[in-house]
């Protein structure tokens, strides 16, 4: 057998015979090196079993027994989650149409619990029963969104039971098993094996499936179930590790379908997956910032912005803001119609301005027009058209005037800030400047405001005629019982506040200079019963639901008019509370004055003055008091304290261990250099006792010596 090879040669894949040369026993063949070379038939060396039966690049390419179950699996579980709340907000926009949109606009509870109360007069009621309908109402646009929400269900459900069903026919989990592949009985004989495997060969071999790119890998787990039941090696690596090559890594994916992992797909989803992230995803984001880059924070346009920053100074009043609101990006973005000019022709002659107009834009003369007739109740001269364009400005008021009050509470005009508010509650109540705030009670005309200002409890504001008792009120001599039940239903609606204020530094009994001071307000609604809130108030000419909100101001007295502070409440609660805070500068008197202005009722604002004194810190001896437990808690270390007194505590150990070995080093030294001087001293004396010794020596010689010649 010298100069052969040993290899393992599939017989059913040879294309020509053996060579007579060739030594077999079963699939292992004695070859040459020339017959190995030979490329008329193909042969496999028999070095790695069933691993080196295909090549690293068949790896790639082929799919052996991939299983799509984990991939239906996720689809189904991602599908249920989108699917079961879609549904049931459909079934609820279907059984309740337009509930989500009338509890939004009219909701019954705040978030504490407490029970709005609406108004009962019945202009308000008439508003609030068609506002509902109206969100009822089907529309073009809400029954494209319902087909549309209709036909994502429907192909969310038919593809989750689609996957339900794919799941019932797929395995759990498919492992090796050479039985079940072979097709064989676990008590097979050997020629029973190979006759299975001769059979599966000749039907899965890939010359015969030259089309089917996976009669290779059927092919490839034929021979290795084979292998797995003819070698010793490999039957034994099987029954240990359930695998014939022996123990295999743990392999983890995810669950993608089959389709993903085909290497003829793979350009699609190449390029599906560049589409998406390269067109998709950048021009979703594009579209979004160019939808949201021409507007602020506060739901503004920026544009307005701008314009609000450039003409809103310490002058400007109430008889500006209409222009101002006209002349907005939002009011020219509405469009014009043919008909316009026509259209306002009696509404600009019934129309008094209190201001001559500055920009003579068409849209933005008939948009200002539009406010000053809101304002001076002339709906009657409007036609449908020019009501829609008026109340599509209004619903963009409330934004623009709040803009309007922040930018002049930034730069501390106050006057300025109360004229913005003033105007917001004259769109609100439809008021003209300077307009009786008796107006604001339904059924009440020019009439009715002569009656009341003469004689005997005679009443020119809102809060005085609200104060008085029911038979007491002037007006109502003329009125039928309906309307004196509305002016009645609108008197208990309104809200009765009472105000309170103190001025202090917290924890502390004096104000001294650099101290922050803290204003605390309450505002209570006595009108309103425990667990009750405010509703939305009586605005008859306003399109939407407007809830009252008050704005706090803390304001230096005269001569100076400064705002120190301010704040926004909207809390519809029977008892709110706020806190303003500041820094006081300067020691001496202060006499500051906190006003309470509201936005949707003209007459009902409340002012406190606060008036306190500052001393300098060398003026008040304050005494710190400590509590026991504070002074337990400061003697205890720190966190970061504790690391590095661990860490300091570890280098005085090493410090400590190093000065020891000093210390004793310099004492051995010492020892030494002791013990040196002493060996020293000791062989000096005793040379010198031998000194005398020999000196004693031979003095007594010298003496015999003499003794001897005498």
């Amino acid at each position: 057998l010298k100069g052969r090879v040993f290899v393992s040669v599939l017989p059913l894949a040879l294309r020509e015979p053996l060579p007579e040369s060739a030594i077999c026993s079963n699939d292992i063949c004695c070859l040459t090196t020339a017959e190995v070379l030979n490329p008329a038939w193909q042969v496999t060396a028999k070095s790695g079993g069933f691993r080196d039966t295909f090549t690293k690049d068949d790896q790639k390419d082929e799919l052996l027994g991939y299983d799509d179950t984990a991939f239906y699996y996720f689809i189904s579980s991602v599908l249920i989650t989108i699917a079961v709340p879609m549904t049931l907000s459909m079934l609820y926009d279907i059984v309740w149409p337009g509930k989500a949109e009338q509890e939004k606009s009219f909701p019954k509870k705040t978030r504490s619990g407490s029970v709005y109360r609406y108004c009962q007069t019945s202009e308000m009621v008439d508003k609030t029963v068609v506002q509902r309908r109206s969100a009822r109402r089907c529309t073009g646009g809400m029954a494209c969104s319902f087909l549309g929400k209709v036909f994502l269900l429907a192909f969310m459900w038919g593809s989750f039971f689609l996957m339900v069903g794919q799941m019932g026919q797929e395995k759990e989990i498919r492992k090796f098993d050479p039985f079940v592949i072979l097709d064989v009985s676990p008590l097979a004989s050997q020629p029973d094996i190979k006759k299975a495997y001769r059979k599966l060969s000749l039907i899965w071999h890939p010359d015969k499936n030259p089309d089917d790119p996976l009669a290779q890998s059927r092919f490839i787990q034929i021979t290795k179930a084979y292998n797995a039941l003819t070698d010793e090696v490999a039957r034994r690596n099987y029954e240990k590790y359930g695998n014939p090559d022996g123990p295999q890594t743990t392999k983890v994916g995810i669950g993608l379908p089959r389709f993903l992992l085909e290497k003829e797909n793979h350009l699609m989803i190449l390029g599906a997956f560049f589409f998406l992230l390269l067109f998709i995803v950048p021009m979703t984001f594009i579209c979004y910032y160019q939808r949201t880059k021409n507007y602020a924070e506060n739901g503004v346009m920026i544009e307005t912005m701008q314009l609000l920053v450039s003409f809103v100074n310490e002058g400007t009043r109430v008889k500006n803001c209409p222009e101002l609101l006209a002349v907005s990006a939002e009011s020219r973005a509405m469009p014009r119609r043919p008909s316009d000019n026509t259209d306002m022709k009696p509404v600009a002659q019934a129309v008094v301005e209190h201001k001559k107009h500055q920009f003579q834009d068409p849209i933005v003369l008939r948009n200002q027009f539009l406010i000053w007739a809101h304002m001076q109740r002339l709906h009657h001269l409007m036609t449908p058209e020019l009501l829609e364009d008026c109340n599509q400005l209004l619903k963009h008021s409330l934004k623009i005037t709040q803009a309007m009050v922040e930018i002049a509470c930034m730069r501390e005009y106050f006057f300025t800030a109360k004229s913005m508010i003033e105007f917001r509650r004259c769109l609100v109540q439809a008021l003209d400047v300077k307009a009786s705030e008796l107006l604001q009670i339904p059924h009440f005309n020019d009439d009715v405001l002569k009656h009341c200002a003469r004689g005997k409890n005679a009443a020119s504001s809102l809060a005085g005629y609200l104060a008085k008792d029911p038979d007491q009120r002037k007006g109502l001599s003329e009125m039928e019982a309906n309307q004196i039940a509305d002016i009645e239903a609108f008197c208990t609606h309104v809200s009765d506040v009472e105000m309170k204020a103190v001025c202090a530094v917290e924890d502390e009994p004096e104000i001294v200079v650099g101290d922050v001071a803290t204003v605390t307000c309450q505002l209570l609604r006595r009108n309103l019963k425990e667990n009750e809130a405010a509703g939305p108030v009586h605005a008859p000419f306003f399109p939407e639901a407007k809830f009252e909100e008050w704005w706090l101001f803390l304001v230096e007295g005269s001569p100076n008019t400064r705002i120190i502070c301010s704040e926004r409440l909207r809390d519809p609660e029977r008892l709110v509370e706020a806190k303003l805070r500041f820094q006081v500068s300067r020691p001496g008197k202060h006499s500051l004055v906190l006003h309470a202005l509201c936005d949707s009722y003209a007459g009902l604002d409340q002012k406190v003055e606060l008036n306190f004194m500052a001393y300098q810190e060398h003026e008040v001896k304050r005494e710190i008091f400590v509590h026991p437990e504070d002074v337990d808690l400061d003697q205890q270390p720190t966190l970061f304290q504790q690391f590095m007194g661990e860490l300091g505590r570890e280098e005085e150990s090493e410090e400590e261990e190093e000065e020891g070995d000093k210390k004793r080093a310099k004492v051995k030294r010492e020892a030494q250099a002791l013990s040196g001087e002493g060996g020293d001293k000791a062989d000096s004396d005793s040379e010198g006792e031998k000194d005398e010794k020999k000196e004693g020596r031979d003095d007594s010689a010298s003496s015999d010596s003499s003794s001897d010649s005498d």
